[in-house]
């Protein structure tokens, strides 16, 4: 059963690795986008708890075993931070590329913010 499960999460690790190397376009560092969720997961926690964003710079601090669950920190699983880059990668280009698609139909040689603002409501959907 053991095997069975290590092998499983071999091939899930190739399939994800394989996906993110079969595009020849530059990808997040998993570090930003952990630091990122990091970030965001410390506001909802000060939020939930009433603390406000008076502390955010003590999100390095490391919290002792003994403490209680509601203020334990969270982490990311490598291969969602993996996904998660990928997914962003993903999102904004296809959000470029339909912006440059109105732009051109407009004449323009440019992307400017109204044309992603004419693009967001369906990439939404689409997402």
């Amino acid at each position: 059963m053991e095997r069975r499960r290590r092998k499983c999460k071999i091939e899930e690790q190739i399939q994800i690795d394989s996906a993110i190397d079969d595009n020849e376009t530059p990808i997040f560092e998993p570090d930003l986008i952990r630091a990122i969720f990091k970030q965001i997961w410390i506001r909802k926690a000060q939020e939930r708890e009433g603390i406000g964003f008076q502390n955010t710079d003590a999100m390095d601090s490391e919290i002792g075993a003994g403490t209680s669950k509601k203020i334990r920190p969270t982490f990311a699983n490598p291969n969602a931070l993996k996904l998660s880059c990928e997914l962003l990668r993903i999102f904004i280009t296809e959000t470029v590329q339909r912006a440059a698609t109105i732009a051109e139909a407009e004449g323009r040689t440019k992307i400017e913010a109204i044309h992603l603002e004419r693009v967001l409501p369906q990439l939404f959907v689409d997402f």
